[in-house]
């Protein structure tokens, strides 16, 4: 009885949030790693046959329990080449996103892993600073893009360059998701058959060329910076996060005030993007609903029906152990479908004679272009689940016999 009554007094959705993460140069390392233990394999057992090996990029993952008295701790920003995440949970709102840098700025030496983790750094301080009056107020997905960008800008980070990104609002109050895109990084509704119910298009000037957030790399004497020509890229490179200060003081106050009222004219005015751009959607979610966002590594490799194939085979084995299986082990079973869906972009972009959506995409521009894209890929599925239903199942669970 108790946790039917929580159940009522709290949020009636829950969710579990997987993210899986790897970078086009740890991608890389492994598959030259793999092909080499293929081969010596191969010429080790002659004729015999033996087992294959597993390929199993080391790609790193994360799962979190979105629900009432389930622990949380917020994330930033990763290492995932030049693409980065964030997630956030503020009231009844799980606030999640990701964004990619983009690429051709290390050619001008500006690091693009710079500018897309700070974005994302940005873009979790803006969700967990925005103010609700109720328990059950949604966040504005857009206005945290809006405040994030133009809080880099005023800021004074040296974080220049462009990254796309994609901002996910969704009520555990209510089940909605409201959504912002600026740029190629997409996402896919799943039904609760694991069909997609919506498919979000790119959001392009033309091939190749999306809409994306940039912060020219000029300093105040008209200056270009940034890294040396040559310098090699660092997978640990560094990002920055919004100063502390004290909210109260007339610095900040007056922070607040221009990040409020900049309208990115003079951006807008030379051809830039702004979000004001982005690309607004809403989806009212029901129980057993996925929702897959992620950056281009991921769709520009894999069609939405390998998606819905893996979570078919993922979300039948989690209903099939639901019965005797702790809610943990039903959430980390999710966690493999994140995991999966990301080992296939790495997959089937190493392969040079597929027919991935990003070579006929450039087929349909005029280009000659075959196989996969090799790239940074970054996913999030959130697993959306009725809390009176979740609370329901773990009461069966309970009353039947131990045996």
């Amino acid at each position: 009885m108790p946790s039917v009554i929580n159940a009522a007094l709290g949020p009636r959705f829950q969710a579990v949030l997987a993210s899986a993460w790897i970078s086009k140069h740890a991608a890389a390392k492994y598959v030259q790693d793999y092909v080499r233990q293929v081969q010596a394999e191969s010429k080790a057992s002659g004729n015999a046959t033996r087992e294959p090996i597993a390929f199993a990029p080391p790609i790193q993952v994360q799962v979190l329990n979105v629900a009432e008295g389930s622990s949380y701790e917020a994330l930033d920003a990763i290492n995932g080449g030049e693409d980065s995440l964030f997630h956030a949970r503020i009231k009844q709102n799980l606030v999640y996103g990701v964004a990619d840098g983009v690429g051709g700025w290390n050619e001008s030496g500006i690091d693009p892993s710079i500018f897309s983790r700070t974005l994302t750094a940005f873009s979790a301080d803006a969700a967990q600073r925005t103010f609700l009056l109720h328990d059950s107020d949604e966040t504005d997905p857009k206005d945290i893009m809006r405040r994030a960008f133009a809080g880099m800008r005023f800021d004074g980070v040296p974080a220049y360059g462009s990254a796309t990104e994609l901002v996910m609002s969704l009520s555990l109050a209510t089940g909605r998701l409201r959504t912002a895109q600026l740029g190629d990084s997409t996402y896919v509704v799943l039904d609760g058959q694991q069909r997609a119910k919506f498919v979000a298009a790119e959001q392009q000037h033309r091939f190749n060329m999306p809409y994306q957030l940039t912060i020219p790399p000029i300093d105040d004497s008209g200056r270009r910076v940034g890294k040396s020509a040559g310098e090699e890229e660092e997978e640990s490179a560094q990002f920055f996060r919004p100063r502390v200060q004290d909210e109260g003081s007339a610095v900040a106050k007056e922070a607040r005030r221009l990040v409020d009222e900049d309208d990115f004219a003079d951006l807008s005015s030379v051809g830039f993007d702004t979000p004001a751009d982005a690309r607004e959607d809403s989806h009212m979610l029901a129980h057993n609903e996925v929702v897959v966002a992620a950056t281009d590594g991921l769709f520009d490799n894999v069609r939405v029906e390998e998606v819905e194939r893996l979570a078919e085979r993922f979300m039948q084995a989690i209903n099939s152990k639901k019965q005797g299986a702790k809610s943990s082990h039903t959430a980390d079973l999710f966690g493999g479908l994140a995991y999966s869906v990301a080992a296939q972009a790495v997959a089937n972009y190493i392969q040079n004679d597929l027919r991935s959506p990003f070579a006929e995409r450039a087929k349909l521009a005029g280009y000659n272009f075959s196989g996969g894209k090799p790239d940074d890929v970054t996913v999030m599925l959130a697993w959306v689940r009725e809390t009176a239903r979740v609370h329901a199942e773990e009461q069966i669970r309970e009353m039947q016999p131990k045996l």
